[in-house]
């Protein structure tokens, strides 16, 4: 039952206001790996979908402030330029600073590795387990906690502040498998106690009803939204102009982390290889940045030279969206994924897909329609239909415009805001 001093409050034309937590541990666990500061982040970088997610909750449904937690915060409060929330750094728990600095700065560290199973459930617990942090919270009165996934035990954590805080939690799924769970046994208590849960797409959301018995009455699905504004169908010979590309060939793209473990990039290098070697005309565009560059660079040389085009990381949305428009296909052969933002990205400009059927990207990416599926891992299935993405392009049966028109229905700010909309109103908090 909602806190009566929740509603009274709303009733004097307060906005709601929304604590959100994202699922790295700490900003030096993930962010940094992008090559951005504290300060850049807190102010003005955006390249996440949950940026996205908040910009529409700040617009229509109350006040946010991201808790970003840090090993040494070099950054306090800021106000973030794109989705206009707060953003607040806060020191993780002096527990956590000690275990990581065991397994990430410490000499001996290498001889831990085979103990990073515990490590990683020990940290996604510990990193929040703080009076300052609690008490921060408590200080700044959130109608609501808003957590990223629900993989680690920072979720559990976060469930108690909510508890001890009187005040409901509610969570979103962004591609984590039960495979990669910290804390696995207890979610079966604690993922039910959720208020609402925003799943990443209809497999996700019958695994929550068989698995934990979610209830319809407390679930719905939200995927990345995407500015169509910015990211929309231009003439391919302006795109290839303004981003110095040559009109007169063909190219694919790849976009997102260079993590090869989960994106599995080398073997999209590998097989597009095969193509390349058939096709003198198409080349490879990958942009991202990630620990695993230096070794796809030297995959791509010892492969096919010259063929593949790294461009780093493309922070500009615009710009971005140009290289999308230069594109025959975007190309995905991860070994897990939630919904990646890439393919709504890619669908607004009407470019189709090739990936791995992982997570929901089945949900839009429809097989002979709007792209081809294969099954992850599979490089047979991959390599065949590069192939016939390369001898045949057009022979998927929906136009470029129609893919577009597909992905509005499904990933536009207004079916996203919707679905939120939906979630947040659950609540039964007068505002939202």
């Amino acid at each position: 039952m909602i806190n009566e001093n929740i509603i009274e409050k709303k009733n004097i034309n307060a906005r709601l206001k929304i604590a959100f937590f994202d699922y790295p541990d700490v900003f030096e666990d993930f962010y940094s790996h992008y090559g951005v500061s504290h300060r850049a982040f807190a102010t003005k970088w955006h390249n996440t979908g949950s940026h996205t997610w908040l910009k529409i909750i700040q617009e229509t449904i109350g006040d946010v402030t991201w808790y970003a937690l840090s090993i040494k915060p070099e950054a306090t409060e800021h106000t973030h330029e794109y989705a206009k929330i707060k953003v607040v750094f806060l020191q993780s728990s002096w527990v956590h600073r000690f275990f990581w600095k065991m397994f990430y700065a410490s000499k001996i560290s290498w001889r831990l590795r085979n103990f990073y199973r515990l490590y990683a459930t020990i940290g996604s617990y510990s990193s929040l387990l703080s009076w300052h942090i609690f008490n921060t919270i408590r200080r700044a009165k959130p109608d609501v906690i808003l957590a990223q996934d629900y993989c680690s035990g920072r979720f559990d954590v976060l469930l108690l502040f909510a508890k001890l805080l009187k005040i409901p939690l509610i969570t979103y799924h962004t591609g984590s498998t039960v495979e990669g769970y910290s804390g696995e046994y207890l979610r079966k208590f604690t993922l039910p106690k959720a208020k609402w849960i925003f799943a990443s797409g209809d497999a996700e959301l019958n695994r929550l009803k068989a698995t934990y018995k979610i209830s319809a009455n407390c679930s719905n699905i939200i995927r990345p939204p995407i500015d169509y504004n910015i990211y929309k169908p231009i003439d391919r010979n302006e795109a290839c102009k303004a981003t110095g590309l040559s009109p007169d060939k063909r190219y694919w793209m790849f976009v997102g982390r260079m993590d090869d473990t989960v994106k599995r990039i080398s073997s999209i290098i590998k097989t597009f290889s095969v193509v390349a070697r058939e096709h003198k005309n198409i080349d490879l565009i990958i942009i991202g940045l990630g620990e695993d560059e230096a070794k796809l660079k030297k995959l791509a040389s010892e492969t096919i030279e010259g063929r593949v085009r790294f461009l780093g990381w493309v922070a500009e949305d615009h710009r971005k969206a140009l290289y999308y428009n230069c594109a025959e296909f975007l190309l995905m052969a991860s070994k897990r994924e939630g919904f990646p933002t890439v393919i709504g990205e890619a669908f607004a400009c009407g470019i189709p897909v090739i990936s791995s059927d992982v997570g929901t990207i089945s949900d839009l990416v429809i097989h002979g329609r709007t792209g081809w599926l294969f099954p992850p891992g599979n490089e047979e299935e991959m390599l065949k239909w590069f192939l016939t993405a390369a001898r045949d392009p057009n022979k998927l049966s929906a136009t470029r415009f129609e893919i577009r028109q597909y992905a509005e229905e499904h990933v536009s700010f207004a079916a996203v805001t919707a679905a939120l909309k939906k979630g947040f109103a659950s609540l039964n908090i007068p505002k939202v």
